[in-house]
Formats: C-alpha cells, structure tokens, sequence
C-alpha cells in the first residue's frame, strides 16, 4: 500500500464554534469572518477584494462568480462548487477544498499557500501563473487542468488524475507525482528537472519527452 507522501500544510485555523450566516450577495470589499455558511448561493456574482477569514462553507455555490483581488484565509470549503468560477490575483491561505467541484475555474495569478484540495474535481482548470506553496492535491481529477507557468515547487499531486494537463513552462522541482497518472502531460525535459516520480511512471515520461526505447536484439 502505498503511502501519502509527507508535506507540511498547515490546516485553516478555525475556532470550533462559528456562527451561522447566511450570505447572500457579495459586495466591493466586503468582509466576512468567523462564520459558518451552509448553502449560500453566489451564482454570476462580481466582486473585487472580498475578504473571507475563518469561514466554513458547506454546500455553497460560487459558480461562474467573477472575484478580482479576493483574499481567503483560514476558510474550508465542504461539497461546495465553484465550476466557472474566475479569481484573478487571489490570495489564499491555509485553506482547504473538500469533495468540491471546480470544473473550469480560472485562478489566474493566484498565490496559495497551506492549501489542500482532496475529493476534487478540477478537470479543465487553468492557474496559468498562479503561486503553489505548500500546496497538496489529494485524490483529485485534473484531466486536461493548465499549470502553465505556474510555480508547484514541492506540490504533492497523491493519486491524482493529471492526463493531458498542460506542465508548460512550469517550476516543478520538488514535486511528487508518484502515484498519480501522467499519461500525455504536456511537459519538457527542463519542467521535469528535480520532479518526483516513481519507478512504474520512468516509462511514461520517457515517452513524454520523446524517447524510442527498443532493447536490443541479441545475435543468433
């Protein structure tokens, strides 16, 4: 059986009793904290710089919302869906993603630190630029997701489904993929430098780079 991989993420620090709020629209610069919000429906909102600290979301929906500048710490965020969503230059940290969907969102920019995405599904995302520090993606779909450009120095990725995502241009020393398939990432031999991989994806990575591998034929 094979074992998570060790990575220093901090968990939101949340106090164990929040109040109940209910949000209903989000306004320029508005700032919620230390709260608890089930089922708050953000559909097509715009906002800019919003502040979310210490908050417990479960089952919200922050479809297609459109957040420049927004700023998210210590929050945990529960069976919730942020499919379309588009975060620019957003700040998020010690945060944690549970059985969310996020098909689509587009966190250009971003910088997350302490996050934790487990039971996630990302497929088509795209942080092209975006900052991964401490950063862990946990049994998660990120088929055809865009890193490119973007920093996963020392990301985890433990079985995860990364096919066809796009590594480009991409600062990979230190991160493990072991366990997690990589079948056509779009990746160079320069992204790869310092990655982590383990013995039954060699062959797959080979292939990536456009290696032939052929044995050689002993003579009669």
């Amino acid at each position: 059986m094979t074992s998570l991989p060790k990575q220093s993420v901090q968990t939101p620090r949340l106090p164990k009793h929040l109040p109940a709020e209910v949000i209903e629209t989000l306004e320029d610069h508005a700032e919620y904290s230390s709260i608890s919000s089930s089922g708050c429906k953000l559909v097509n909102q715009v906002a800019t710089h919003v502040l979310f600290e210490q908050v417990h979301f479960r089952r919200a929906s922050f479809n297609r919302t459109r957040l420049t500048g927004l700023r998210m710490f210590d929050t945990r965020a529960e069976a919730s869906d942020l499919s379309g969503a588009v975060w620019e230059q957003a700040r998020l940290r010690r945060v944690e993603f549970a059985g969310c969907r996020l098909l689509g969102v587009q966190w250009l920019e971003a910088e997350l630190e302490d996050a934790l995405f487990k039971d996630c599904n990302l497929e088509e995302a795209v942080f092209a630029s975006a900052t991964f520090k401490s950063t862990r993606f946990e049994n998660c779909r990120l088929r055809g997701t865009s890193f490119e450009e973007a920093n996963l120095a020392g990301a985890v990725f433990f079985h995860c489904d990364l096919a066809d995502a796009d590594l480009r241009g991409a600062k990979l020393h230190g991160a493990d993929f072991r366990g997690s398939v990589i079948n056509g990432l779009q990746v160079g031999a320069g992204e790869l430098q310092g990655a982590i991989i383990d013995s039954t994806q060699a062959i797959q990575v080979v292939t990536l780079l456009g290696v032939i591998v052929k044995d050689v034929v002993p003579r009669p």
